[in-house]
């Protein structure tokens, strides 16, 4: 059974390469690359001979794009400032010797300043893991410009032991300027809907109290702290660009 690497990438030159560096267990390398403008296709050509440059409105387009471009039975899908560790490489070649499951959910491991953030993140920052590892044909990406929401048919198998590092922000300049992408496109997502819900500071008050306490951000000291109010604002920052956007 064959795996193919699928990287959806946007001018990403300076992370690029220790990602592709990673992925030497795969039987070939997808990069679709979206209105990149940087040295990013020129790296990717030195890893693969399938690399793909083009337009797409939504995350979404471009990833259902990029699956079918795959020729291997297994799809690896892995972002750019992510890195495959030596173990979960081996442990990708046991899965699939199971030959009974048709998908896995693989954990990350964020990081910021190079250092790993194991506490108190939620999906509008970074997710804790996802499900990036699946046969073709059994996963479908929907709409949406940011973090949009798929489809998974078959058979569920074990979570992964071993994770991906995923080197998100190298300081917080970049963990703000993530923040900033992440609302301004989800603002878009809130064109011609109902706003009020979104200025409710009660809800601002329990995304803090998820991410804190029960998604355990006290552990990370004040880096932890500020993730965790980033997460509670997400929302309502959003919400403001979307009003702003009508004006």
């Amino acid at each position: 059974m064959t795996i193919s690497a699928l990287i959806v990438a946007r001018n990403e030159e300076n992370k690029i390469e220790k990602c592709l560096s990673s992925l030497n267990f795969v039987d070939e390398i997808v990069v679709i690359l979206d209105r990149s403008t940087d040295r990013t296709f020129k790296i990717c050509k030195k890893f693969s001979d399938k690399v793909f440059s083009g337009k797409w409105l939504c995350e979404g387009q471009r990833r259902n794009f990029g699956i079918e471009k795959c020729s291997s039975e297994w799809i690896f899908e892995i972002d750019a400032d992510e890195i495959i560790t030596k173990g979960l490489a081996i442990e990708v070649k046991k899965k699939i010797k199971l030959n009974k499951y048709d998908y896995f959910y693989v954990p990350l491991m964020n990081h910021i300043y190079c250092k790993p953030i194991k506490f108190g993140w939620m999906a509008c920052l970074a997710p804790d893991g996802k499900f990036c590892f699946f046969k073709k044909k059994k996963k479908i990406w929907h709409k949406g410009l940011v973090h949009p929401s798929y489809s998974l048919k078959g058979v569920k198998g074990p979570m992964f032991k071993n994770y991906i590092n995923h080197f998100m922000s190298k300081d917080i300049t970049e963990l703000l300027v993530r923040f900033n992408r992440n609302s301004s496109l989800h603002s878009i997502e809130l064109k011609n809907k109902n706003l009020k819900k979104y200025f409710s500071f009660r809800k601002i008050f329990s995304r803090f109290i998820k991410s804190f306490f029960f998604r355990k951000g006290y552990k990370e000291g004040k880096l932890g702290l500020l993730i965790c109010i980033l997460n509670a604002i997400y929302p309502l920052i959003s919400a403001i660009k979307a009003r702003e956007n009508e004006i």
